[in-house]
């Protein structure tokens, strides 16, 4: 692993579980000849290794693996950094057939690259890492997944092995059993069990079938998501699930969000995307008729469903979908009202979550991105109403 390290902010944790990736990556190499390596960090809930492999790998692989990554570490093996040019590192990786590392280092700038060596083993590397593969005394494998080069779909898509390490093994023995508590209460097996709702194949990955039991469920919430709009004085409107893709130009979504949007579809000659958001079209109603500036503020509010080209690779139950019903409103205001009204969407919010028990969260406040719209003094208004309504209420909160 190099190319994502931050090095300077890794953490003992982290240190030892980035070392745990190479001995993961070590094993397989030994277990299956001909894999190349891509890139492996240490994350939040352990680490992880891309591998370009010769088949795919199962779960009882998985288990051949831990196996020879125990042997690894019973070899005390240490850690050895050494400092490298370009050329030389180039070379090695390229005699070893490491395509991906070769491609990393003709990216790198500078002159020179860090590798780190256990036994026999090589990686192009940033480090940290713990001193010897002893170190590394309790770990476990967790998954495999799908994952493309580079995150790019139109590249090889490399198998992603996903494991933990802990320095103790109660340490992992606590964090095993959460994940299993986890996976008994994971909604996609609710979800089958209470026949809620499905998923299949036949009509498209992240496609939502609502059974009449989820029906109920979600007519409920649904229900008392009106209520709660209207008490605070929003309109409820309806909008169509698309239109013509001039719209969508104008709005800058073609602009800005084109690769979450599906393709346009070709009506009577002309062009028309299915919605990725319901902005546009409450734009439309406000400007449907002149308002007086007494008129303000207008709040207008929705449960669109809105359709967006998630990869295959990122799908995930409820969570990560293609088709869904979005919690929307749009406030029209005038300057003066902007804060009062991000304050009383804070104050819906807040109750919102904790009528559903959510109790528990961190607030961040959204500055500009780098793809925007818009004028720097609209910006600056925005962001400063946004940080007032927080400080107002005293909510702590991260930019």
């Amino acid at each position: 692993m190099f190319e994502e390290d931050q090095t300077e902010n890794y953490t003992p944790l982290e240190r030892l579980r980035h070392s745990s990736a190479h001995v993961m990556a070590d094993a397989v190499q030994a277990l299956f000849p001909g894999t190349k390596l891509a890139i492996g960090p240490a994350i939040e809930t352990g680490f992880y290794y891309d591998m370009d492999v010769p088949r795919p790998l199962t779960a009882e692989d998985l288990e051949k693996i831990e196996a020879k990554m125990q042997e690894i570490v019973d070899r005390d093996e240490p850690f050895r950094r050494e400092e490298v040019s370009k050329a030389e590192a180039l070379e090695l990786f390229k005699k070893r057939g490491e395509i991906y590392k070769v491609e990393i280092i003709e990216a790198l700038p500078g002159d020179k690259v860090t590798l780190y060596r256990h036994g026999d083993f090589v990686d192009l590397c940033r480090g940290p890492h713990v001193e010897s593969t002893g170190k590394i005394a309790a770990f476990k494998l967790l998954s495999v997944a799908g994952a493309y080069w580079r995150g790019d779909e139109k590249n090889k898509m490399l198998q992603r092995v996903y494991g933990t390490a802990f320095p103790e093994k109660p340490q992992l023995e606590a964090y095993l059993t959460q994940l299993r508590e986890a996976e008994a209460r994971d909604h996609r097996k609710l979800g089958k069990e209470l026949d809620l709702f499905s998923m299949m194949e036949e009509e498209g990955p992240g496609l939502i079938l609502w059974h009449p039991k989820g029906a109920r469920v979600r007519a409920t919430i649904e229900d008392f998501w009106r209520a709660e709009h209207r008490r605070e004085g929003y309109e409820l409107v309806y909008t169509p699930h698309m239109a013509k893709l001039d719209l969508w130009k104008t709005s800058g979504h073609v602009d800005f969000y084109k690769e979450n949007m599906f393709s346009p579809m070709e009506v009577e000659g002309q062009d028309y995307e299915i919605k990725p958001m319901n902005c546009p079209f409450h734009v439309r109603i406000f400007n449907s008729r002149m308002k007086s500036y007494r008129e303000l503020p207008v709040r207008l509010g929705e449960l669109g469903t809105v359709y967006r080209f998630e990869r295959s690779g990122v799908l995930h139950g409820l969570l990560r979908v293609r088709g869904f019903t979005q919690d929307d409103a749009h406030i029209f205001c005038r300057p003066d009202q902007l804060q009062g009204e991000v304050e009383q969407v804070l104050k819906m919010t807040l109750r919102f979550l904790g009528t559903f028990g959510f109790n528990e969260f961190e607030l961040f406040l959204s500055t500009r991105p780098e793809k925007s719209v818009g004028s720097d003094e609209n910006w600056d208004l925005a962001t400063k109403a946004l940080r007032g309504a927080l400080e107002a209420q005293g909510l702590a909160f991260k930019v």
